[in-house]
Parts: structure tokens; sequence; C-alpha cells
């Protein structure tokens, strides 16, 4: 899925507080479930600000959030991830090994690598 140029793409995990109607209620769409917790989320530019506010007070201790939207890529990224750093410092090719992301990266980017 590639995003249109006023919204961005994020998954959003470990957020339980988080509820579906909190993100519908700023404008902010559920376009995949991917799993316990996982939701796939289409961001409006408009919901940025409210959307990371709402992610500041009610991500959970040892999770990071992103967006990732055609002018630029924005993280918060735990060292709780787990991967070593050869794996994440380039954050696009990393990004792009999410399938959620992929079409976007390869298409802003040019980046296509599969974990």
């Amino acid at each position: 899925m590639i995003p249109e140029p006023v919204r961005y793409l994020s998954v959003l995990m470990g957020a339980p507080d988080v509820s579906d109607s909190e993100l519908g209620g700023l404008g902010v769409e559920i376009v995949e479930r991917l799993g316990a917790g996982l939701r796939g989320l289409l961001v409006p530019a408009s919901a940025l600000e409210p959307y990371r506010r709402l992610i500041q007070v009610k991500l959970s201790p040892g999770f990071w959030n992103d967006l990732v939207g055609p002018d630029e890529v924005l993280f918060l990224c735990s060292v709780l991830n787990g991967d070593p750093l050869e794996q994440t410092s380039d954050l696009h090719a990393y990004l792009a090994a999410n399938a959620f992301y992929r079409d976007a990266m390869v298409a802003y980017y040019g980046v296509d690598r599969k974990r």
C-alpha cells in the first residue's frame, strides 16, 4: 500500500490502551490487523500531532512507533527491539523488510529488502 502524499503509514503495537474508536476519532484508518494487538494504520497529515500525542501517553514501555510517509520517515526506536545495529542503521531498508511498508519504501526510496 502506498499512501497519498497527505497520509502516512504506521504499525501500532504495544499500545493496548489505544482504542479503535480513539484512532477513528482522530481520522486514523485501521487498514490491516497484523496480529495480536498490531494494527496497520493510515494516518492523515492533519492527525499527525494528535496521533503522536496519543502514542506518547499510551504506548507501553519498551515499545516504539514509527510513521512512514512520502516526505519523511519518523521513528522512535528502542534499544529493546532486539535487532542489531547493523540491521537497523539503514532505516529505509529496515522498514522495507516489513511487508506493510514495503510498497511505500520501494516507491519513495527505491529500497526493497526482505528479511
